[in-house]
């Protein structure tokens, strides 16, 4: 027996020809070429309206002007953004790498120019590091 038969054999299929075929693909022929471009341009919108959001939020905060010794924190009192001991890159640099990605360079050029690992990119666009809004402000005891 050939070995396609015999996997076809150990699962009681009698059609072997499935076991090895290529994963079906969706079935978009009902969907217009003019209805995919509809859908990839919104999820564009989408994606920069989000962007969008997430560079307010870091300027907003990072324009308040506060006294270098105020500890940002979350609802949760956890220490964000530039407060944040695990923090390495400034306010300024993220907006600067939100200006650039909106002005349509992909996350290798940014990674390139920004010095920034491109994963550490893709997880502050998506919205999974330095997305977190403080909440409360505190004096750091270390500062007078």
């Amino acid at each position: 027996m050939k070995k396609n038969e015999n996997q076809g054999d150990l699962f009681g299929h009698t059609d072997t020809t499935l076991c090895f075929q290529s994963k079906p693909k969706t079935d978009l022929s009902s969907v217009s070429d003019l209805e995919k471009e509809k859908q990839r341009y919104n999820e564009i919108c989408a994606y920069r309206e989000r962007l969008i959001e997430l560079r307010a939020n870091i300027k907003s905060f990072s324009e308040l002007g506060l006294d270098p010794s105020t500890v940002l924190l979350s609802d949760a009192s956890v220490r964000v953004g530039v407060s944040s001991p695990k923090a390495k890159y400034s306010d300024q640099d993220l907006i600067h790498c939100f200006d650039l990605r909106l002005a349509g360079l992909s996350l290798r050029e940014i990674s390139k120019k920004m010095d920034i690992p491109i994963r550490t990119l893709r997880d502050i666009f998506s919205g999974h590091r330095r997305a977190v809004i403080p909440t409360k402000f505190k004096r750091s005891s270390a500062h007078p």
